[in-house]
């Protein structure tokens, strides 16, 4: 991926020449589509440079539900629109997540160590990259500004 300060102050440049209510509702559709693109991505069960997510350890002996609940992918419910928020304002867009996801998001972002459930010794989970630009998605951005601040 490329440098993401590149791209902020050239599109914090280009920003300004859009007038200050354009450029709140174009701040809000990027957000909206990075949001779309991010849940796709996470969907794929893909990491912004392309990788697959390390997959979960299998169960080891012990006393281990087997069932569908593992077999199903991971983070299907953290990607929905209830816990992905996306949203701007009038100098920046973001893309996050809210409440209790974002708690568990970060530990699998981050690889930290977490319970897995309340009373259990605490795992460290694999480092799985859940929300970063691709480099499609910093062109889109870039092109979306562009077509923007470019006259008709």
């Amino acid at each position: 991926m490329s440098d993401l300060t590149e791209i902020n102050d050239l599109a914090g440049a280009l920003l300004m020449r859009v007038a200050p209510g354009a450029r709140r509702q174009l701040l809000r559709r990027i957000a909206r589509d990075i949001r779309k693109t991010q849940s796709d991505r996470i969907g794929r069960q893909m990491e912004p440079g392309g990788k697959r997510f390390a997959p979960r350890k299998a169960p080891g002996t012990g006393k281990r539900r087997k069932g569908q609940l593992r077999e199903k992918m991971m983070f299907r419910k953290l990607r929905l629109a209830k816990f992905l928020k996306a949203g701007a304002d009038q100098g920046e867009a973001w893309v996050g997540f809210s409440g209790r996801a974002a708690a568990i998001a970060r530990v699998h972002q981050d690889g930290l160590p977490d319970s897995p459930t309340r009373g259990v010794k605490k795992v460290r989970y694999a480092q799985r990259v859940l929300l970063g630009l691709t480099n499609g998605e910093q062109d889109r951005i870039i092109d979306v500004i562009l077509k923007a601040v470019t006259p008709n």
